[in-house]
């Protein structure tokens, strides 16, 4: 070593003297010389020349920056000194620092151990194991080719192997018997490989060290998986380590310790190190024989069985040839275990699988016959004497692990092996003499005899101590009965044990006590199975309070047996079946029904599996079974509290330990008996079915008037004041939506009863009508699903899907030719005329047709001038009237338009009504609200005719509740109406309150004939286009979508209306049936002239016997400039011809509706084709629509009476909508005196190809 006192350069020409070879660096020298400039501390501390002169060749001087972090190193070395082990020719370390710690190795050659001292005192202890490898040829093939390897493995032949055991010095008990030391296996943190110095490398976990020439990277930190060397290394490291355990077991000092050494398999096994070492385990486990038995021979894992037990080791009294062929015999799968197999228990050898043999196995094989055949009396003896051994001294450890009670080792008079509990001593005085036949088991009569020995007496009482007893009954019961209770009861030994069990409770020997313990022991049933005695019901036999079995004898096996009482030598009838009936009791047969109270927890999981425990739920239960659920619930109402069933549920939760998990907490609302009504069909109904309780309605005579037999009433009585039961039940009260159409649909089913039915579906009817307006939101969604298959009565008592089915709203009773004619519903007098009834009907989709739906058919018609006269007379007491009820001004000030100017009032010799041409009914009064127009049967003050008048004159007016306040003022006389209103306080009208108003236009309502019922007188008559048809006299013949009001009443504005257009039709749509001949009769009018007395061109009229089939169809591409008229020719619309203009668009409309007519009265499909503007103008930019398979067509009719106009105004409304409808939108240009239409259908795509032109016009301003 160089201090400050030796110069360095000596000590480096010491080493060249003796090393030629040896170089220093001379730049180097200067350096290090030059540090003794520093201070003494410093360079002792910091700067260390070690060097051994003999040996060392190479002298490094380090200088260390960091003393801590040097300190810590230090220490830690020298805290794991093993670090070392494997280094070949150091044996000695010592480290200078603050304290002086020398680290020596050496070999303690008497035991062959290896030690590692701190500062001359032991610190550790191992066993080393040097191994010299064999490279196998193709492992140096490999190794040639592996160009990773290092040059020096390339040419080795052989290659070496350390392992390291850690060892520490036994310590011994009194006995000799090792406690602790020896062999230790390595700590997982400790497993660390070795390349001669210790690696980072720890993920590898062996039991041992192992030190081998690993290739590892340059820090050391990883080991190369890849490297065929270390995975040929790791093939080896397993076969070589039972190898070793192998010799160490063989050692007597090491013996069993090395058993210690045994590896696990590595993890992970996605590392190919790992795989190679693990597939290198399973081949050496099975094939090694590393395990050392009894006879000092080794054998392999499969050869060996651990006895936990220690009878191998008992030879005086055990046949280990016996034994070893019991265990064979009762292997599963065939075994190859040697002639001595058996070893002590060892932990280690356990985890590797080695074949056990446990207490449960010695016991069987105590009873079984292998070991019966060679087991003696005598061996039997020192049996018994060895357990007395074991198990009779007090406070010590006698090393048995198991109760003396569990294991069969006294022999009987059979010579077979009983535990202490089903044996006894025999018992002279008993008649039990211990005889083969006897079936009772006692003592053999020569271990008996033995036993008896003086020398035995300690052994006796003993066996006397653990219950091993004479027998008497009671001492039966107790020791062999009750410990066996569940199990006991045989059917051969059913009758017998009964038998004697009721003599001791005769005799006062049983108490509750043993009658609790007895519980579960099994009876015979009457179908001769055995059950437990407290799942048992009497029979009738037994005559018990509630006699079960009539009801359940077919379902139930639960009825106790009558053999025991008629088995009975000594029976006295009806006082010792009292006796049986007491002593099945207090076994715990049941005579009632009571509550049981079960104290099982279920867990979530459990709840949630089984819905509910069939534990819970005995079989017998009033479950789907009527007449027993009848009886059941019968008794169990009168007899049992509601409120012991109605306990709420406990529940269990949170942590273990918790105050949740151990108290529980109580649910509200939750018990056991309102779960199971709701949930299982067990409640009685009128219909003897059982059914859920939450299906049953209470027990109501409006309830039963309602529902018949149809729903569910309970066939139990409740008592008559409310109890728990009453909650319990909670039957329903009232229908819900579901129930009023489930009623409906069973009454339906029920064909046979239709006729007692009728009553009772009106009823519904009135109770759905009551409710309806109260329904919640979703309580109408869920009643607009069920009417979606809903069926209902007609008129006709056929049952139709309700959407199907029509309803006349006018009517008060049924109208037999209406329901001809459409399925109507069947509603009697009162539902009619239920405020709710719209609301029913628009919920079923049932359509509703009123009186101006139906197609009126009037006879001699004429203005009713004279009932128009009478309402202008009132006209002024009824508005005064109005004002003194406070009606509304405005409606007040509208009657005197409503009655002279905005309606029209007809008076006709018969009013009949027709819907789809069947006739519906004659009516007296029919108020056309569409054409404002109010007929009246003849005479119009008639008694008939007022039975509805008041009530149509009130809509008219719109006024309400006036009905017979307008009787009186039209029947009354102007006397009696003033002094009513005297009378009454009234204001009296003046003629200044007298109003007369100019007629809008005169009244032409018979100028335009309406269809009409023919008379006889004209029924043979004919026009062309019906003459092949027969005419009906007793009906009218009817024209579709006609109306009354006259041609001369029409104000044809469409030209230049820009009204924005609607595609919604302006009046209801009827189908139509173009089958039948169309019959419109229209006024003649006279030929227009111009101011100049000029003939205008002719305009188109029709006569009755005309027929439209002369119209030539015209293609626009035949239309030439030379035939058309110039724009300026057009009239701006305005002056003396407006009239004339308005004409012939009404004439052109209707020639293309009657074309249209004739032209699809042979369609197959119903075609419906409609003149919008045939009663007024409806001012919509189209004039007829026709729907034909569910697809409209709009048609506006452009018409002229000059023959080669073809151009023509189109309002921006008409513009609008052809842009829209485009293909669907069509324009028929009619050229009147031609009779010629041209059809333009698709405007825009025409527009586009130039086949018609758009132009404006500046028209001059209108002089003032």
């Amino acid at each position: 070593m160089a201090t400050k006192e030796t110069s360095l350069r000596q000590c480096i020409d010491e080493l060249s003297a003796k090393n030629t070879d040896y170089k220093f660096p001379e730049q180097a020298i200067n350096q290090a010389e030059s540090l003794k400039s520093l201070s003494s501390d410093l360079y002792s501390d910091n700067i260390r020349f070690i060097y051994e002169k003999n040996q060392i060749h190479v002298a490094y001087a380090i200088l260390l920056n960091n003393v801590g972090e040097i300190n810590s190193a230090l220490n830690q070395l020298i805290q794991q000194p093993y670090m070392f082990l494997f280094l070949r020719n150091i044996c000695r370390m010592t480290f200078l620092t603050q304290s002086i710690d020398t680290i020596s190795i050496d070999r303690n050659l008497s035991h062959g151990l290896k030690n590692v001292n701190v500062n001359k005192e032991i610190n550790s202890q191992w066993i080393i194991k040097r191994l010299e490898l064999d490279i196998p040829d193709d492992m140096l093939e490999k190794l040639s080719k592996d160009t990773k390897a290092p040059e020096k493995l390339r040419f080795i032949k052989k290659a070496e192997m350390f392992f390291a055991a850690k060892y520490k010095p036994s310590i011994h008990n009194a006995n000799g018997e090792v406690i602790s030391g020896g062999i230790e296996k390595l700590r997982e943190q400790d497993s660390v490989l070795f390349s001669f110095l210790p690696t980072k490398i720890f993920e590898y976990k062996f039991p041992v060290l192992i030190n081998a020439n690993f290739l590892t990277n340059v820090n050391r930190e990883q080991i190369h998986t890849d490297s065929v060397w270390n995975q040929w290394l790791f093939d080896k490291i397993s076969g070589e380590i039972f190898q070793w355990i192998k010799e160490l077991v063989k050692n007597n000092k090491f013996h069993f310790q090395a058993y210690r050494l045994i590896p696990s398999k590595l993890n992970p096994e996605n590392n190919i190190l790992t795989k190679r070492f693990n597939d290198s385990f399973a081949r050496c486990i099975n094939h090694c024989n590393f395990i050392r038995n009894r006879k000092n021979q080794l054998l392999r894992v499969n050869e060996v069985i651990m006895d936990l037990t220690a009878m191998s080791k008992q030879s005086s009294f055990i046949n280990i040839t016996s034994m070893r062929e019991y265990i064979i015999k009762n292997e599963e799968t065939s075994s190859q275990y040697a002639n001595d197999p058996f070893i002590d228990y060892d932990l280690n050898l356990n985890q590797i699988g080695v074949e056990k043999f446990t207490w449960d196995q010695c016991i069987n094989m105590f009873k079984s016959d292998i070991f019966l055949k060679t087991h003696s009396i005598e061996e039997n003896k020192r049996m018994i004497e060895y357990f007395y051994t074991k198990y009779s001294k007090i406070d010590t450890n006698d090393g048995m692990d198991i109760d003396i009670q569990q294991i069969p080792f006294l022999m009987d008079q059979n010579y077979r092996l009983q535990l202490i509990k089903d044996i006894y001593f025999p018992a002279n005085t008993m008649g039990d003499n211990g005889t083969n036949d006897s079936e009772y088991i006692f003592v053999n009569k020569t271990i008996f005899a033995w036993l008896n020995e003086k020398a035995q007496k300690g052994i006796k009482q003993w066996l006397k101590g653990l219950g091993v007893d004479e027998r008497t009954d009671l001492t039966y019961l107790h020791k062999t009965i009750i410990p066996n209770v569940a199990s006991y009861i045989t059917r051969e030994n059913a009758i017998k044990t009964i038998k004697m069990l009721f003599i001791l409770f005769q005799k006062n020997a049983i108490t509750k006590k043993e009658f609790d313990q007895l519980k579960m022991l099994k009876l015979l049933t009457t179908c001769g199975t055995l059950v437990l005695a407290e799942q048992c019901f009497f029979c009738d036999q037994y005559k018990p309070r509630l006699q079960l079995e009539e009801y359940l004898k077919k379902k139930e096996d639960k009825f106790l047996s009558f053999d025991y009482v008629t088995s009975h030598n000594s029976r006295k009838e009806n006082d010792d079946l009292t006796e049986w009936r007491r002593f099945f009791i207090g076994l715990g047969v049941q005579e009632d029904l009571h509550p049981v109270v079960l104290h099982r927890k279920l867990t979530s999981y459990e709840a949630a599996r089984y819905e509910f425990c069939d534990e819970y739920l005995s079989t017998t239960s009033p479950d789907d079974t009527y007449e027993f659920a009848k009886f059941f619930w019968s008794d169990v109402v009168k007899n049992i509290k509601p409120e012991v069933l109605t306990q709420k549920i406990k529940v269990y939760w949170g942590h273990s330990d918790k105050r949740g998990a151990i108290e529980g907490t109580l649910l509200d609302d939750a018990d056991y008996i309102s779960w199971f009504v709701k949930n299982r069909k067990c409640i009685p109904t009128t219909v003897n079915t059982c059914e859920l309780s939450n299906k049953i309605f209470i027990d109501s005579k409006d309830l039963k008037e309602l529902c018949g037999k149809y729903m569910y009433f309970p066939s139990i009585l409740l008592p008559q004041e409310k109890t728990s039961w009453h909650e319990i039940f909670n039957f329903k009260t009232e229908l819900s939506i579901d129930d009023y159409f489930d009623l409906l649909q069973k009454i339906r089913y029920d064909e046979k009863n239709l006729k007692d039915n009728l009553d009772r579906v009106q009823m519904i009817y009135f109770h759905i009508l009551k409710k309806i307006y109260y329904w919640s939101s979703d309580e109408r969604e869920a009643a607009k699903a069920r009417v979606k298959s809903l069926y209902l009565l007609t008129e006709n008592e056929q049952w139709k899907l309700a959407s199907d089915l029509y309803f006349y709203m006018e009517g008060n009773g049924a109208n037999n030719n209406l329901n001809d004619a459409i399925p109507c519903l069947k509603l009697d007098y009162k539902n009619r005329n239920h405020p709710h009834l719209t609301k029913f009907l628009d919920l079923c989709n049932i359509k509703q047709i009123r009186m101006n739906d139906l197609k009126l058919a009037d006879k001699k018609s004429s203005p009713a001038e004279q009932f128009r006269r009478k309402l202008i007379e009132i006209s002024p007491f009824l508005k005064k009237w109005l004002k003194h009820l406070s009606v509304s001004s405005d409606i007040i000030s509208s009657v005197d338009k409503k009655i002279q100017q905005e309606n029209d009032f007809v008076e006709s010799d018969s009013l009949e009504l027709f819907y789809n041409q069947n006739f519906v009914q004659k009516t007296n009064v029919y108020f056309d609200s569409r054409n404002k127009q109010l007929y009246v049967a003849r005479p119009w003050d008639s008694e008939t005719t007022f039975i509805n008048l008041p009530n149509k004159l009130c809509q008219l007016l719109n006024i309400h509740e006036f009905e017979d306040k307008l009787r009186f003022l039209l029947k009354g006389t102007i006397e009696e109406i003033k002094k009513h209103f005297t009378n009454n306080s009234i204001e009296i009208p003046t003629n200044n309150d007298i109003i007369i108003l100019e007629p809008l236009s005169s009244s032409n309502v018979l100028k335009q004939p309406k269809p009409c019922a023919t008379t006889p007188s004209d029924s043979n008559k004919s026009s062309p286009s019906n003459k092949n048809k027969e005419t009906n006299t007793s009906k009218p013949e009817i024209t579709p979508e006609t109306a009354e009001t006259p041609i001369a009443n029409s104000k044809n504005q469409k030209n230049n209306n820009d009204t924005a257009m609607s595609l919604k039709q302006p009046y209801p749509v009827f189908p139509q049936h173009p089958q039948f001949t169309f019959y419109v009769p229209i006024q003649r009018m006279n030929v227009p002239t111009d101011p100049c007395g000029r003939t205008l061109p002719f305009v188109f009229s029709t006569s009755e016997d005309e027929e439209i089939d002369n119209i030539e169809l015209m293609h626009a591409s035949s239309i030439t400039p030379s035939n058309g008229v110039l724009l300026e020719n057009l009239s701006d619309g305005t002056g003396e011809f407006e009239s004339f203009e308005l004409n012939t668009g009404r004439i052109g409309e209707e020639m293309v509706y009657k074309y249209l007519l004739n032209e699809y009265r042979d369609h197959p499909n119903p075609v419906i084709i409609k003149w919008l503007n045939q009663n007024q103008e409806t001012h919509l930019p189209y004039d007829i629509s026709l729907t034909k398979n569910g697809k409209t067509h709009y048609i506006e009719v452009k018409s002229t009476c000059v023959n080669n106009q073809h151009i023509f105004p189109l309002s921006i409304n008409q513009i609008e909508t052809f842009l829209k409808l485009r293909e669907n939108y069509f324009i028929y240009r009619v050229y009147i005196g031609e009779k010629t239409f041209i059809i333009l259908d698709n405007i825009p795509w025409r527009l586009m190809q130039k086949q018609l032109a758009c132009f404006l016009r500046i028209l001059p301003r209108p002089s003032d």
